[in-house]
């Protein structure tokens, strides 16, 4: 049996039902000659529903990709949904619609602001100009002094030389009278020496080990690195690590004092005489008498 709508609420009901039988209300009786207009509007509707524009995948993608003319389509075709449905559709793709119309324009806005400003500050801020010096005749605070007043970052650095003896001038990452932006990064490298051999660097090691391990002097290291009972350096490979061997001697010599003290209960005398004695420590008078002057600190 043909079906229709109830003019009040929406509700399917019968096609020859006189009282709708969701909301109760009398429905108006329909004459012959509103009857056979009744079926020619009917036809008509028939004839409109079969376009895709009053299809309902069609209502969807509309509200979905631009939600007025979804919204429109679904009041005006679409009377098989709840009105309730329909205004809380209407509220959220209208909600939906205006976020991303509006905000995105604002995103847009404020990126092309941004852009605007980066490249005003770019063309307003003038990048300082310094003409660099040569620094081979300057020592490293010279140097550091000059970098810091100058807004420049300066850093050092040491490599081995066949040509140029230790702690002498190499080069300069910038060369003397060109011109860098401020906080540019310039590198000084001096020199480390001739590079040494493996035998070399053995007894710098041998000399470091004995420095911290068992608080001996340099002198006293010197003996032991050559000596045929000790390691058995030629005396070239042990004077390359004396000279380069960086340590604290009167801590060396402070620590042979204590143990001195606290293990042989000797008196500050005879220690001074066992730090300094050519056969005990070997340490320097200046570095005995340091030794005995922090003893009880």
């Amino acid at each position: 049996m043909d079906k229709k709508f109830c003019k009040f609420c929406g509700e399917e009901i019968e096609k020859d039902a006189m009282v709708c039988p969701k909301c109760g209300r009398q429905l108006k009786v329909v004459k012959k000659e509103e009857a056979s207009s009744s079926e020619k509007s009917s036809e008509t509707k028939y004839d409109e529903s079969s376009k895709f524009y009053t299809k309902a995948w069609f209502m969807w993608v509309m509200l979905i990709f631009f939600a007025p003319v979804g919204i429109f389509l679904m009041w005006k075709f679409h009377p098989e949904m709840k009105k309730n449905t329909k205004i809380i559709l209407t509220i959220v793709f209208a909600i939906l619609f205006l976020a991303i119309a509006f905000g995105g324009s604002s995103d847009e806005t404020t990126i092309n602001n941004d852009s605007s400003n980066s490249n005003s500050n770019t063309n307003t801020v003038s990048k300082v100009k310094v003409e660099v010096i040569d620094f081979s005749g300057m020592s490293e605070s010279e140097i550091l002094t000059w970098c810091k007043e100058k807004n420049l970052n300066c850093n050092f650095k040491r490599e081995y030389s066949d040509t140029i003896s230790k702690d002498g001038y190499i080069k300069q990452s910038v060369n003397a009278t060109e011109q860098v932006t401020e906080g540019s990064k310039i590198t000084i490298t001096y020199s480390l020496g001739k590079e040494p051999t493996t035998e070399q660097k053995n007894a710098l090691r041998k000399a470091e080990s004995y420095a911290k391990t068992m608080h001996m002097s340099k002198q006293g290291i010197y003996d032991q690195l050559t000596s045929e009972y000790g390691e058995g350096f030629d005396k070239e490979a042990a004077q390359y690590a004396m000279d380069n061997i960086e340590w604290d001697w009167n801590a060396n010599a402070l620590a042979k004092a204590k143990s001195y003290r606290d293990t042989m209960s000797m008196s500050k005398n005879r220690i001074y005489d066992q730090l300094i004695s050519q056969y005990g420590e070997k340490f320097t008078k200046e570095e005995a008498q340091y030794a005995i002057d922090h003893l009880d600190d």
